[in-house]
C-alpha cells in the first residue's frame, strides 16, 4: 500500500469511530462514570487528585492514570471548541483521537506476524490483518460499549515490549512494561510468563532488568498520585475491588450463596495470577526450547490472559481482548503445513474470545440467577477446555520452532 492509501483507510478508521461515538444510545459507561468525571477534576487544576472518582460510592477506577492524559489533552481540546457539555460531540471527538491507539495495537500485532512468518504481509492480506485486530466485535464492544478507551492503548505497549524483549532490550521492553501497567493494571499478567521463561533459561540479570524497569516506572508513575491523595489511590488500585461481590459471566457464580463466597469476593485477583504461574510453568518447563523470540510465546501469552475470563468473580465482556489478540497473532503467525494442529488451536483462540464476548455481553443485560449461573460455568467449562488443549498443544514442540530475524 502507498502512504497515501494508509493514512486514507487510517482517517476513515478514525471517522468510523466518531460516527459510532455520535450514534451510541446504549446506557453510561465507566467513561461516563470514572474517566470523563476524572479528567474534569484535572482540567479544574488538580490533576493528582482523580481517584476521588465513586460510582455509587463505593466502586473507584482502578486503572492506572497513563490512559487519563491523552484524555485530559482531548477534553481540554474540546472545552476550547465548547463542546464540553456535548456528550454526544464529546464522545465522538474521545473516540476517534483515542483510535489511534487501535491502529497502533493493530500495527504492533501485523508487525509480530510479520516476524513470526518471515515475510511481510502485503496488499489485500496485510488489510485484513489489521482488521482482525482493528474491528474485532470485542475491541468494538470494549471501547464503545464500556468506555474502556485505554485497553487498546495497553496493549500496544505491551506487545511493543514483547518485540523489544525478543531483540534482547529487555531495559526498554521493561518500561514500555511499565507504561502498560499505569495504563491498565492487568498488564503485569503478560509479565507472569516472560518473567518465569527467563528465569528457567538461567537469564538471570535480563530478568532483573525487565522485572526492575518495569517496577520502577510503574512506582514513579503512581509515586505522585499516592503523595498527593494516598487514602484515595490505594483504596482505587488496591482495597476497594474486595468490597464488591462475586457477579455475573464467572464460573465462581457455583459459590453465591454459600459460605464460600467470600473466597473468590476478596482473593480472586489471587486465583487468576496462581493459574497464570501454573500454567506457564508447565509449558515452560516443558518446552527447553521456547525463548522470548518463540513463535509459541504469543500461545503462552494467550493460555496466561485466559486466566481473566475464567477466574475474575466479574467478567466483562472487554476481558476476552488480551486473549482474542494474542491468540490471533499466534494463529496467523503460523507458516507450513505440519502446523495444522496449531492453527486449528490457535483459530480457536479468536473464535472462543468472541463467542465469550458476546455471550458475556447478552448475559449483563439478564435479571435471572438462573441465565447467570448457566453462562459463567457453561462458558468456564468451555474456556477450561479451551486452555488445556492449549497447554497440551504448547508443550509439543514445533517441527519448525526457529522464527527468522527480520528488522524489530
Amino acid at each position: 500500500m502507498t502512504r497515501t492509501v494508509t493514512w486514507a483507510l487510517g482517517a476513515i478508521y478514525a471517522a468510523a469511530w466518531a460516527i459510532l461515538g455520535w450514534l451510541w444510545r446504549g446506557p453510561p459507561t465507566d467513561l461516563d462514570y470514572f474517566f470523563l468525571p476524572a479528567v474534569r477534576i484535572a482540567l479544574r487544576g488538580h490533576p493528582l487528585l482523580v481517584y476521588t472518582v465513586r460510582f455509587q460510592t463505593v466502586i473507584a477506577n482502578d486503572n492506572g492514570p497513563l490512559g487519563l492524559l491523552p484524555l485530559t489533552a482531548v477534553a481540554a481540546v474540546a472545552s476550547w471548541l465548547g463542546w464540553p457539555d456535548d456528550q454526544r460531540l464529546l464522545r465522538a471527538f474521545v473516540l476517534a483521537a483515542f483510535s489511534v491507539f487501535s491502529l497502533l495495537m493493530a500495527r504492533e500485532a501485523v508487525k509480530a506476524i510479520d516476524r513470526l512468518r518471515g515475510a511481510r504481509l502485503a496488499g489485500l492480506s496485510r488489510v485484513v490483518a489489521y482488521g482482525v485486530f482493528a474491528v474485532s466485535p470485542t475491541l468494538l464492544i470494549g471501547v464503545l460499549g464500556y468506555g474502556h478507551v485505554e485497553q487498546p492503548m495497553m496493549l500496544w505497549l505491551v506487545l511493543f515490549a514483547v518485540r523489544k524483549l525478543a531483540s534482547e532490550r529487555p531495559v526498554v521492553a521493561g518500561i514500555s512494561f511499565g507504561l502498560a501497567m499505569l495504563t491498565r493494571t492487568l498488564a503485569a499478567l503478560p509479565l507472569i510468563p516472560l518473567a518465569l521463561l527467563l528465569l528457567a533459561r538461567g537469564r538471570w540479570r535480563v530478568t532483573a532488568w525487565l522485572a526492575g524497569s518495569a517496577a520502577l516506572t510503574a512506582a514513579l508513575g503512581l509515586a505522585p498520585f499516592v503523595l498527593a491523595d494516598p487514602m484515595d489511590t490505594i483504596y482505587s488500585l488496591l482495597t476497594h475491588r474486595g468490597g464488591l461481590p462475586v457477579s455475573g459471566g464467572s464460573i465462581w457464580q457455583l459459590v453465591v450463596g454459600t459460605p464460600y463466597a467470600w473466597i473468590p469476593q476478596h482473593a480472586d485477583v489471587l486465583f487468576v495470577f496462581g493459574l497464570a504461574l501454573l500454567v506457564s510453568l508447565v509449558v515452560i518447563l516443558a518446552r527447553r526450547d521456547l525463548e522470548a523470540s518463540s513463535r509459541d510465546i504469543y500461545g503462552l501469552l494467550a493460555l496466561t490472559a485466559l486466566t481473566l475470563p475464567l477466574l475474575a468473580k466479574s467478567v466483562w465482556p472487554y476481558y476476552f481482548l488480551d486473549a482474542y489478540v494474542f491468540g490471533a497473532i499466534w494463529w496467523l503467525g503460523q507458516t507450513g503445513p505440519l502446523d495444522w494442529g496449531r492453527r486449528s488451536i490457535g483459530a480457536a483462540l479468536p473464535l472462543m474470545a468472541t463467542i465469550g464476548t458476546l455471550l458475556t455481553e447478552y448475559e449483563m443485560g439478564a435479571s435471572a440467577q438462573r441465565i447467570r449461573l448457566l453462562e459463567g460455568v457453561g462458558m468456564g467449562g468451555i474456556l477450561a477446555i479451551l486452555m488445556a488443549a492449549l497447554a497440551v498443544r504448547l508443550r509439543r514442540r514445533c517441527e519448525n520452532p526457529k522464527v527468522p530475524n527480520l528488522t524489530s
